[in-house]
């Protein structure tokens, strides 16, 4: 099938370039590297052209031989980047066997079951893909049969789509060249998921120089969760067993009770898939940016090239992950500059090498997508200090504390550790002064998240917060894994057994509680019916056709077909900045004023009406239609009429 040879091709021209790159690093972490590349390559290939030659085949295979040439050239000049020899990559490869690969599958059978899997009822997802995947596939099926470039929001038709669609790209490319849409969805995400835990891994074994506390790390990373499984064992109105049977009422995430510190598997990785595409991305280009940070000569320029240009491609991919690896960049540059007392203008000439790169490749992105819709309306950006702790105003400590549990007060208790070298000698093991440098620029992705706003929900500042988190899970987990062997090379062995046991339970049992209920949780998002209704409007209806239809997030016009719709629901529209009232007015007006309808279905140039159980629920005096335009799609519970003159005549015939 083309479209896996497209997907294969990719994949294979970065592995030959990634096993020259890192000649001297083992093979998986090749193998990992070279994925990360072929997924940034799937994501920009087409771009270019697509300016020129829309989202095309032709420009997919422009896009095509422009990656292999790209690979080919990297392969045959760059000069092979050293390992680092003081680490121990073979044990880390045994962990991503036992430890990395069950967490993939988790990943895998969650996926299986959340992307769209088809049942007797439809279309079924899960709790967390309810919502936000609607969205992500209107993206994807827009792109892909509309095949216009740059693309406007099909739910907003005429407002440039800005937010960073980079990831639902790969799977209109995929669905253009022949995939079905569930397997367009599918391949990508098990790729990102796959690189989300090797990268997290390999930058833990970067950063703690320890093969355990790099498995310590990964467990409470990918299985997180605070103290929220308190309120479940009779401390508040739900009980242990809801867990598994309401919506949204898990260990992480209780919003009534101020607990917002969601599992990043469940509620950040599956359904969000700009973070997971980010993530794959941006785990990796930390483990080389640090890599540049320690490294000299020639291997620095290496190293800083290729961060500053991975980093420079992360605006449209995952904007959250540009920000938060701008700033720790500023960290560790202050860090060089300050603390160790470097010349100035020795550490601004080799930051150069990772800086100029970075901006050279970013601009483009900010000032044509990212920056015109951030500043939208005044703007995106305000102060706003204690992040979302505003449900009960906990206390500043304890609201930290219980959303985030373990981690938090034995990174606490790191930071004082490493901030006194006397104390850090005297303890010894993994905490040393290269992990407490290591420090400033995580702190300040905490700080800044903590005192302003990037977007008007100020729950997404958690994308931020996440990436310091990464860093987070690490330090807490070298000072977890010293003490143990502290303290059992004091025989103090109950001591040791505790604070590993202790650290292991409280730090993940309310995120495998909330894994659970995703694990079990069904929902069916488009019916039979629905289903039926879109496969009619692909094959029946031009790709650009404009349709009305209800605001439902589960929309089935915008989600399965790629049409596009006068206004879609505020549910993402909002939280991008975009102001719909007058569009939501007015579509009410088509469904239900006769006497205004006309006017508005030619000033929006309507080409079919959609009716379902949504648009009779939301629009009830909606009956007049039927006696004004054809009806050339029923199926008992859905309706299509046709209204413009070329939607009549490219469906001249109902469907039975």
């Amino acid at each position: 099938m083309l479209a896996l040879l497209y997907f294969i091709l990719h994949l294979g021209g970065w592995q030959y370039a990634s096993q020259r790159l890192l000649a001297t690093h083992p093979h998986w972490v090749r193998i990992t590297a070279g994925l990360v590349l072929a997924t940034v390559a799937l994501m920009w290939a087409p771009v270019p052209f697509a300016f020129l030659l829309g989202f095309t085949p032709l420009a997919h295979g422009l896009g095509l031989a422009l990656s292999l040439g790209l690979a080919a050239g990297l392969a045959l000049y760059a000069k092979p980047l050293a390992a680092n020899p003081a680490l121990d990559y073979q044990a880390l490869a045994r962990s991503l066997l036992w430890l990395g690969l069950p967490l993939l599958l988790l990943m895998a059978y969650l996926l299986h079951t959340h992307l769209i899997q088809p049942s007797p009822a439809g279309l079924d997802v899960g709790q967390s893909t309810f919502g936000d995947l609607q969205m992500h596939m209107g993206m994807v099926t827009s792109l892909a049969h509309q095949q216009v470039f740059p693309p406007d929001y099909s739910i907003l038709p005429g407002q440039r789509l800005s937010y960073p669609f980079l990831v639902n790209l790969v799977s209109s490319s995929l669905l253009q060249l022949g995939l079905p849409l569930r397997w367009a969805l599918l391949l990508p995400s098990l790729l990102m998921c796959a690189l989300i835990v090797a990268c997290f891994m390999l930058l833990a074994l970067e950063v703690s120089k320890d093969s355990r506390a790099t498995e310590l790390a990964t467990l409470l990373f990918f299985l997180n969760g605070g103290l929220g499984f308190i309120y479940f064992f009779g401390w508040h109105e739900y009980t242990f067993g809801q867990i598994l049977t309401e919506f949204y009422k898990t260990p992480t995430n209780y919003n009534e009770m101020n607990i917002r510190w969601s599992n990043v598997i469940a509620d950040m990785i599956i359904p969000q898939r700009t973070t997971m595409a980010g993530w794959s991305v941006a785990l990796f280009t930390l483990w080389s940016l640090l890599r540049f940070t320690r490294a000299s000569g020639a291997d620095k320029r290496g190293w800083g090239i290729l961060a500053g240009a991975l980093v420079g491609l992360l605006p449209m991919i995952h904007t959250h992950s540009f920000m938060a690896i701008g700033l720790i960049s500023l960290g560790w540059l202050g860090v060089d500059l300050v603390v160790r007392r470097q010349h100035w203008l020795t550490v601004i000439a080799d930051w150069c090498w990772y800086g100029l790169p970075a901006i050279a490749v970013a601009i483009g992105q900010l000032l044509y997508w990212t920056f015109p819709q951030a500043t939208a309306g005044g703007g995106f950006v305000h102060w706003h200090l204690n992040w979302v702790n505003e449900l009960k105003i906990d206390p500043y400590l304890w609201f930290y504390l219980k959303n985030i549990g373990v981690v938090y007060l034995a990174w606490l208790a790191a930071l004082v550790l490493l901030a006194h070298s006397r104390w850090r000698s005297q303890l010894g093991g993994l905490l040393d002064s290269d992990l407490a440098w290591l420090q400033f620029g995580p702190a300040l992705i905490y700080l800044v998240a903590e005192v302003l706003i990037f977007q008007p929900n100020l729950y997404d500042n958690n994308k931020l917060f996440y990436i310091w988190y990464v860093f987070a899970t690490i330090t807490a987990s070298a000072l977890i894994i010293t003490l143990y062997r502290r303290w059992r090379q004091q025989q103090r062995y109950l001591w040791a057994a505790a604070i590993l046991v202790l650290s292991l339970v409280l730090g993940t049992i309310s995120g495998a509680l909330t894994l659970a209920r995703e694990w079990v949780s069904n929902y069916n998002a488009y019916s039979g019916a629905h289903v039926a209704a879109a496969e009619f409007i692909v094959a029946r209806t031009p790709a650009n056709a404009m349709f009305i239809t209800a605001d439902n997030h589960n929309n089935t016009v915008a989600a399965l077909t790629g049409r596009n719709i006068v206004v879609g629901t505020d549910t993402y529209l909002f939280f991008h900045g975009l102001n719909t009232k007058q569009r939501h007015d007015d579509v009410a007006a088509m469904y239900q004023d006769p006497e205004r309808r006309a006017a508005l279905l030619a000033q929006y140039q309507v080409d079919y009406i959609y009716v379902s159980d949504f648009e009779r629920g939301r629009y009830p005096a909606l009956s007049s239609l039927f006696g004004a335009y054809p009806v050339i799609f029923d199926n008992g519970a859905v309706q299509v009429l046709a209204v413009s003159a070329r939607a009549r005549s490219s469906s001249t015939t109902p469907a039975e």
